[in-house]
C-alpha cells in the first residue's frame, strides 16, 4: 500500500467515524463546549523476546525503547480526537537471529544483529503520525477509564545492520559460539557467509525494510484530572508494538 492510499484510509476512516455519533446525542453535544488541548507523551516500547519467537526460530533477546512525542487534542465530554506524532528508536539486542523453519545443525545460516556500538552508531527508529479516537468512562470527578482505537502511518529512519554467518558446530537451541562472527570483538566460532554472492565475506549487510509502515493503536489506561483544563493520563496498549507510557494535556 502506497503512503498517499493509506493516507487517504486514514483519513475516511476518521471522517467515518467523526460522523458516526449516535442519534439524539446531537442535543446533548451541542451545550458541551469543545475543548483543544496540546500535550507531551513519554512511552516505553517493548517487543519480548517470546513474542519475537512466534515468528522466529530464536532471538536473543527483547526489543526495548523508549520514545517522546506530541498530541493535539479535541475533546467535548467524553470524547476525544487526538493527532499524535511520536518517535522511538526500534533496536534489536545484538545477536544470533534464527529464522523460521530454519536449522542451523543443517547448514541454514544466521544473522547476526549488530547494535549501533558495532555499526558506526547507525539505530534503527521510527517517526510515528496517528489518529486516535478516545472515549472516558468517568470514575469521580477527578478519575476515568481512558480508551480507544485509531489508525496512521510510521516512517522509518536508520538501518538495522547484520553479519551473514555459517554455523559450525551450533544448535537452534544452542547457536553460541558456533553461529557467532568469528575475530574480535566477537570471538565466535562462526565463518562468514557471502549471502549468495551478494555480499563480501565480512561485510555488514543491512535489511532491505519497507519505509513505511501502517499503525495500528489501541489505549486503555486510567486518566487523572488534577484540575480542570489539565489531564495525566497512565497508559498502555499496542501502537503496532506494544508500549507502556504516561501523558499530560493542557486543554483551552
Amino acid at each position: 500500500m502506497s503512503v498517499s492510499s493509506l493516507s487517504r484510509t486514514i483519513i475516511l476512516t476518521a471522517l467515518a467515524l467523526t460522523a458516526s455519533a449516535p442519534a439524539g446525542a446531537d442535543d446533548k453535544a451541542s451545550s458541551t463546549p469543545i475543548e483543544y488541548g496540546i500535550g507531551l507523551r513519554l512511552r516505553a516500547v517493548r517487543i519480548p523476546k517470546g513474542l519475537l519467537e512466534l515468528v522466529m526460530e530464536r532471538a536473543p533477546g527483547p526489543v526495548k525503547s523508549h520514545g517522546i512525542g506530541v498530541e493535539l487534542s479535541r475533546r467535548r465530554g467524553d470524547l476525544e480526537l487526538q493527532l499524535g506524532a511520536e518517535f522511538e528508536y526500534l533496536q534489536p539486542a545484538e545477536g544470533v537471529y534464527i529464522e523460521s523453519n530454519a536449522d542451523v545443525a543443517a547448514g541454514d545460516e544466521a544473522d547476526f544483529i549488530l547494535s549501533p556500538k558495532h555499526n558506526g552508531q547507525r539505530k534503527l527508529g521510527w517517526f510515528t503520525v496517528e489518529f486516535t479516537f478516545l472515549n472516558h468512562a468517568a470514575i469521580t470527578d477527578y478519575l476515568a477509564i481512558r480508551y480507544g482505537a485509531g489508525l496512521g502511518i510510521g516512517i522509518v529512519t536508520g538501518e538495522l545492520g547484520r553479519y551473514d554467518v555459517i554455523c559450525n558446530g551450533a544448535t537452534n537451541r544452542s547457536p553460541e559460539p558456533g553461529c557467532v562472527p568469528p575475530g574480535p570483538p566477537f570471538d565466535g566460532a562462526g565463518t562468514y557467509s557471502d549471502d549468495g554472492g551478494t555480499i563480501a565475506p565480512g561485510t555488514i549487510a543491512t535489511y532491505d525494510l519497507p519505509p513505511v509502515f501502517p499503525v495500528v493503536n489501541a489505549i486503555v489506561g486510567l486518566q487523572l484530572k488534577p484540575f480542570k483544563k489539565m489531564t495525566i493520563n497512565v497508559e498502555g496498549g499496542i501502537r503496532t508494538v506494544p508500549f507502556f507510557g504516561v501523558s499530560t494535556s493542557i486543554f483551552f
